[in-house]
């Protein structure tokens, strides 16, 4: 039985392989892919690395990007993918050639525990066939192909990994699953949570608390992302408003590689669910009423729920929503609500198929997923690039990172222009001689000859901190940005460096007791089950 069964999963990984990869094969070409959010992302990749490869684990701030100046870029985006392509970078992947590799991980591991999860719910054949309508769901390839949305990818990925702990009896991966997944995306977070929360509540109420805990294992990201959103600008530059797709783009087949844009007219991105996915989804009504399974009812009426509720909050008559619920605006799009139709469509999918009589029909549904999907897989490609094409070009290495460079802190608008040297006297008479410049941490000798006023060329954010002959000193910013202080007369050291707000440091903690917790639960467990390892329970007479 055992070898069954076993037999049966290689060979369902092995049949779903041969799809995916060939939906993911562009990833692994030479010829550069563009996508809306790739060029930030590589970027941000090399940006990141840095910061690891000097010895900052979590980093929080981007040193070169902003023209020199630095910007808080890692305490707000999303950090998981940087992890990832830094990763990849270290195995040899150039940051072009990384970005497009951990798509695909994403995309093929998500594919892989969609099938595990759904063999655990369904006999593997039908599991089988809901895996393949998910992985050719379109909103994978608009994510993947046309907007480059890595961390949306990843979350979707850790959304099912996160199911496969529930059905796998697995509560603490439940817990790192769900931290992942915030660190992972933080608005796809926002989307999603809800679904999950749900099916924890109707598999396994017991679970909630690995919920609370990966929300404590992320908490020194969102902590600071939250508290702190009122000290940069640029976080939210989209108006929900502009965004909001017509139903006919939601239903009617279509694709196009550019963007949303005001007004229906003129959107060339694609926004449908998908011709499957809408078959199947308005034939599984009719699936309900034949349905024995009390659970399985249940979960279809989460995932019918959360479609029917994602296609109205997506059309303008939930404008009104969205003005009233404070963190809707956040969400910037309302068709990334599409997100919430993979695993749905995944679940339900499984379920029609498992239901249905007549094998054809379920082998029909797969191909016809892939056949109407197969101009979705076709992107976009230009020459292969290198990473030189971006690093050495300031139309790149100068900005935020971020879209029309609107991201900076509420101080200071984007610099355009780098500063002549990164420290510089203002006011006075004085001379610098350098002693040490590293990516967070400045140290130099001031030779003043009268008091003086000398400026850091970095922008100020909280955390930056100026130590004048080893005591802290009042930091002027609010005039340009950058960091401005006084030096009296005579000779002076002078140490700037960036720390741990109080706040940060908090979040650090939170985060630091979850793991804790999760490690030492894990420890005491296997101890108990080590020691009772020989007790067998007695039969009852």
């Amino acid at each position: 039985m055992r070898n069954t069964r076993v037999r049966s999963l290689l060979v369902g990984l092995v049949v779903i392989l041969i799809p995916i990869l060939y939906a993911s094969l562009p990833l692994f070409q030479k010829n550069f892919i563009p996508t809306h959010d790739g060029e930030y992302h590589i970027i941000r990749f090399a940006e990141f690395y840095s910061m690891l490869h000097a010895g900052y684990l979590f980093p929080r701030w981007a040193p070169h990007l902003n023209s020199g100046y630095g910007v808080p870029l890692f305490n707000f985006h999303y950090p998981f993918p940087n992890y990832v392509g830094s990763i990849l970078h270290v195995f040899g992947w150039s940051f072009v050639d990384s970005f497009k590799v951990a798509l695909a991980l994403a995309y093929i591991f998500g594919c892989i525990g969609c099938f595990l999860w759904l063999r655990k719910l369904f006999r593997p054949f039908p599991a089988l066939i809901g895996t393949i309508v998910f992985s050719f769901i379109p909103y994978w390839f608009v994510d993947i192909y046309v907007r480059g949305a890595i961390g949306e990818v990843w979350a979707f990925t850790f959304l099912i990994a996160a199911f496969i702990s529930v059905e796998y009896a697995k509560p603490r991966l439940l817990a790192v699953c769900f931290g992942l997944l915030i660190l992972s995306h933080n608005i796809s977070a926002m989307i999603i949570s809800p679904i999950l929360l749900g099916y924890v509540l109707l598999r396994n109420r017991s679970y909630v608390w690995s919920l609370c805990l990966g929300f404590i294992l992320a908490a020194y990201f969102w902590l600071p992302a939250l508290f702190e959103k009122n000290f940069v600008t640029g976080l939210n530059s989209v108006d929900f408003r502009d965004h909001f797709p017509m139903l006919f783009q939601l239903i009617i087949p279509s694709w196009g590689t550019g963007f949303s844009v005001q007004g229906h007219t003129y959107d060339e991105l694609s926004f449908q669910i998908g011709f499957i996915p809408l078959i199947i989804l308005f034939w599984s009504p009719f699936v309900f009423r034949r349905e024995k399974e009390v659970f399985k009812k249940r979960l279809y009426l989460l995932f019918s729920a959360a479609c029917i509720g994602a296609v109205f909050l997506m059309l303008d008559p939930s404008q009104w929503i969205w003005e009233h619920i404070p963190f809707f605006p956040f969400i910037q799009y309302p068709w990334r609500l599409l997100s919430i139709f993979l695993p749905s469509v995944a679940f339900i999918a499984a379920w029609v198929a498992s239901r249905v009589k007549w094998k054809w029909i379920r082998v029909g549904l797969a191909i016809a997923a892939i056949l109407f999907s197969l101009s979705y897989i076709r992107p976009v490609q230009y020459e292969p690039r290198t990473d030189a094409h971006y690093l050495s070009r300031k139309e790149f290495t100068d900005g935020t990172s971020s879209l029309g460079n609107t991201f900076s802190t509420i101080w200071s608008t984007w610099k355009k222009q780098k500063g002549k040297d990164k420290v510089e006297v203002v006011s006075g008479s004085a001379k610098i001689s350098a002693s040490s410049f590293t990516l967070l941490d400045y140290t130099f000798t001031v030779q003043a000859d009268i008091s003086s006023v000398v400026r850091v060329n970095t922008l100020y954010y909280p955390g930056w901190t100026v130590d004048v002959d080893r005591k802290e000193v009042r930091v002027d910013y609010k005039k340009d940005g950058t960091m401005l202080f006084s030096v009296p007369s005579g000779a002076h050291a002078i140490h700037v460096y960036f720390v741990e707000t109080r706040l940060r440091k908090i979040a650090d903690a939170i985060s630091f007791f979850g793991l804790f917790w999760l490690i030492g639960s894990a420890i005491l467990d296997w101890r108990y089950a080590y020691r009772n390892r020989n007790i067998i329970p007695s039969k009852r007479s």
